[in-house]
């Protein structure tokens, strides 16, 4: 055995220098300029940690995208996907609110209240039956569960908050917006922000200028969900419930998070896409109108493939040498919870496993069968503000010994051309979740290589399972 170890090494001595990456399969490319990287645009919805919808009311598209009345806003909009043909469905306010989280107006035409939809499937009650999570907070709401149709101040109203009146959320899903948590690991799956009639944009008397006070308060209150999102599988999705009662009803819609693509986009939607894309994501059945709208596609970026480097050295790592620049800003899809690898570059046997550190899945590198060389999950990225520390979570089981067989993990410092290696070549059978960690510099680029090394000798294959890479 020792001799045919010794051959094969050999072999795979001069192989492993030679290690490509590919995009992610079902993905496409969108065209670059010449010399530049070209994004890899993927058109399944992922599957996002949380969403946060924050709605506001009755402006025209033109009167929040490039006006300089709302800078905060289209700050956002260059640093996400800025729709240039978004809609609302009807005129007035509540039947739009009622057709974004129930698929339909649900014969709803006016602003009145009550309005009491008894038995009516919308999206609260189909996350809460798959087993995920839902809130509405409510700016100005006088008490949690509150059912009132206004606040005694005028400041709350019933009509923008549509879970109320469905009789299958439970009252626990309706809360005040003081207690949005300040820790974003603990929002639900998907949340919906509602400001009240003075941060809404729609003015109310004693309120200031509507658009630059709505656009301040946005920049107040959500803007550190925001950077947050980009780095933790999460989205924020700013819209508006209708424009100023035109036959028109343009509205802007923005939507900033991991894996969006920066830039504007004329795909026409109105509320029911908006839905779609939400259920898409989780695997959620389209309700009413939102069955016959398409879900958001091409905003949903992968990494740009780097272009293998061959070593002088013949070591068996790869080495890979992509750009530092147009990199996402932090890791994209750490958690694979995508169910795809969105945000990943492979090389040799890989797959989404459902043998996860936390949540539904993790990557896998290697398999429970041999396989021939190096098999590699990579990932390029721009360390962002206040970034100090990657986090990877690692699992192995290698039935061999580290001469032939390895889990390693290593961290390219593209921007400082060094490299560390958090997980030295290991070869444990069996083992547990455990924890490596590597230093970042703000604003520094990196690549992330998560390798198994097999022999592909019978009867000691080598697995491992990365989950939750997080940069903090």
């Amino acid at each position: 055995m020792l001799g045919r170890k010794l051959a094969v090494a050999t072999v795979f001595a001069a192989v492993a220098a030679l290690t490509g990456a590919g995009v992610a399969a079902g993905a496409r490319t969108t065209a670059a300029p010449p010399g530049a990287a070209a994004p890899a645009v993927a058109d399944a919805v992922p599957r996002f940690d949380h969403i946060v919808v924050v709605p506001f009311e009755n402006k025209d598209y033109g009167d929040v995208i490039g006006s300089s009345a709302a800078p905060y806003i289209n700050s956002l909009a260059s640093q996400g996907a800025s729709f240039t043909q978004s809609f609302g469905v009807t005129h007035p306010s509540q039947g739009n609110y009622v057709a974004l989280f129930s698929g339909s107006q649900q014969g709803v035409t006016d602003d009145s209240c009550p309005k009491n939809l008894t038995g009516k499937a919308n999206l609260g009650s189909q996350l809460i039956a798959a087993g995920l999570t839902f809130k509405g907070y409510s700016e100005g709401m006088p008490s949690d569960g509150f059912t009132g149709c206004s606040s005694s101040d005028g400041a709350y109203v019933r009509k923008h908050n549509p879970w109320v009146d469905f009789d299958n959320v439970p009252a626990a899903s309706n809360v005040r917006y003081s207690t949005f948590p300040t820790d974003y690991s603990q929002l639900p799956t998907v949340s919906f922000v509602v400001p009240d009639m003075c941060n809404d944009m729609h003015g109310m008397s004693g309120c200031s200028a509507s658009i630059p006070t709505g656009d301040s308060w946005l920049r107040d209150n959500l803007d550190g969900y925001a950077q947050w999102a980009k780095t933790h599988n999460s989205l924020l999705v700013v819209t508006f419930d209708e424009d100023n009662f035109s036959s028109v009803n343009q509205i802007a819609t923005v939507l900033v998070g991991a894996g969006v693509r920066t830039g504007t986009t004329s795909q026409q939607i109105n509320h029911y896409n908006l839905l779609r894309t939400i259920e898409d994501a989780y695997g959620l059945t389209p309700l009413g109108n939102a069955a016959s709208a398409a879900p958001i596609t091409g905003i949903w970026t992968t990494s740009p493939s780097p272009s293998p480097t061959p070593s002088p050295t013949g070591s068996p790592s790869p080495s890979p040498s992509p750009s530092p620049t147009g990199t996402p800003a932090g890791i994209v899809n750490g958690g694979f919870e995508y169910g795809t690898f969105n945000g990943w570059t492979r090389t040799g046997t890989t797959a989404v496993a459902d043998v996860p550190h936390s949540g539904a899945y993790s990557g896998a590198t290697g398999a429970t069968t041999p396989t021939n060389g190096d098999s590699v999950l990579s990932q390029t990225f721009t360390a962002p503000p206040g970034a100090s520390k990657l986090t990877i979570w690692w699992k192995g089981d290698c039935r061999d010994t580290v001469k032939y067989a390895w889990a390693t993990v290593v961290v390219k410092h593209n921007t400082s051309g060094t490299t560390a290696t958090p997980l030295p070549r290991t070869c444990i059978a069996n083992g547990g979740w455990q924890q490596v960690t590597d230093t970042l510099t703000p604003g520094h680029s990196y690549t992330v290589q998560l390798v198994n090394h097999d022999d592909n000798y019978p009867g000691d294959p080598s697995i491992t399972w990365f989950d939750d890479l997080t940069v903090s």
